[in-house]
């Protein structure tokens, strides 16, 4: 799992993450729309094809193309699109496969405590976002 492997990477003591992911809500600006308006969004997420759309104009200025040469090239990519809740859904369990309890770093107690904070999640321009801290009691 992708999170689990982000949380391994960074140091106990003081690691901060942040992830964000391409949400199912699209706001008007987007150029993606995975779910119609007056669909009901789905309480997991959708895999799809998002499509990359490179254009062959670039790194040929010194030469006149043809038409041939200015077709872009596409390239479909697979991506998982998230719903709500499902990114920090995502971190608790990858911290518990961890060993990791989840929540703020306790004040006083047990030595030797790992554990990982959620500090803030939420959505941006169709986005969703989670922010992490990493603490230890040693």
């Amino acid at each position: 799992m992708a999170i689990q492997r982000l949380i391994q990477s960074v140091s106990p003591s003081h690691g901060r993450l942040l992830v964000y992911v391409w949400a199912i809500e699209q706001d008007e600006l987007s150029k993606r729309k995975v779910v119609a308006d007056e669909e009901p969004l789905p309480l997991t997420g959708k895999d799809v094809v998002v499509p990359w759309v490179l254009s062959k104009e670039v790194g040929m200025r010194e030469k006149q193309p043809s038409d041939k040469d200015k077709e872009p090239q596409i390239f479909n990519r697979y991506y998982h699109m998230f719903a709500k809740g499902e990114l920090p859904g995502l971190v608790i369990e990858a911290a518990k496969n961890s060993g990791l309890r989840v929540g703020p770093k306790p004040e006083s107690g047990d030595e030797n405590l790992k554990g990982i904070e959620i500090v803030q999640d939420g959505w941006e321009r169709s986005n969703y976002y989670v922010e992490l801290r990493l603490w230890n009691t040693s």
